[in-house]
């Protein structure tokens, strides 16, 4: 497949959120334009080195970075404790790799849990994640070169599921604020008779509105 399904994600929501005319066509709008500049940077920079970097990707998750860091509310302390997990994560696997199965996954649900309680907020949680991520990037290239001979910046389970997490978490606030919206429209068209035959005042009524 030509582009891995995180794009395909991007991809869909920049084309969706523009023929909507929704207010985070412009978001997306970023996220798009960042890929296409840092597809251009691996193309016109293409080396033949071990290290393998993902410029689109790496574009993507500092725009997605900065832009949850200006959403959010309090992000340095769970920033803080999301790259001490990750600096334990990468110490594990360079020195005692395929100790436990599965060991990708535990650590990416203990990131989640950990940057989740420290920030209370979905945009506080990005931006533990994606800069944790980040730094964690630099961290290892910097750090490992020449003990890990070959690793894409950013891996890809790294991108795959934090396209995935936050695509699906986004999704699921949508379709909870939809309901709760439909919820209290429906309680509002109850209420128009009895506002009608004069149990209900007039305050009343907008106040549930």
């Amino acid at each position: 497949m030509l582009f891995p399904y995180g794009e395909w994600i991007i991809l869909f929501l920049t084309l969706l959120t523009w023929a909507e005319k929704k207010a985070s066509r412009r978001f997306f709008l970023l996220l798009t334009i960042a890929w296409l500049i840092g597809k251009w940077v691996e193309i016109s920079l293409a080396v033949t080195m071990p290290w393998h970097w993902h410029f689109s990707r790496l574009a993507v998750m500092l725009v997605f970075w900065v832009w949850s860091m200006r959403q959010a509310e309090r992000w340095l302390l769970p920033l803080f404790f999301t790259s001490l997990i990750v600096g334990v994560e990468t110490l594990f696997f360079v020195n005692e790799p395929g100790v436990f199965p599965y060991g990708e996954w535990f650590f990416a649900i203990a990131l989640v849990l950990v940057a989740w309680l420290s920030a209370k907020s979905f945009w506080g949680t990005a931006a533990a994640l994606t800069g944790s991520a980040l730094l964690n990037q630099a961290f290892v290239r910097f750090t490992y070169d020449g003990i890990i001979r070959y690793i894409g910046l950013p891996n890809e389970f790294t991108w795959n599921f934090g396209v995935g997490l936050f695509g699906a978490w986004a999704a699921l606030a949508l379709g909870w604020q939809y309901y709760t919206e439909r919820e209290v429209r429906r309680a509002e068209a109850d209420q128009i008779p009895s506002k009608s035959s004069g149990i209900y005042e007039p305050s009343e009524e907008s106040k549930l509105r």
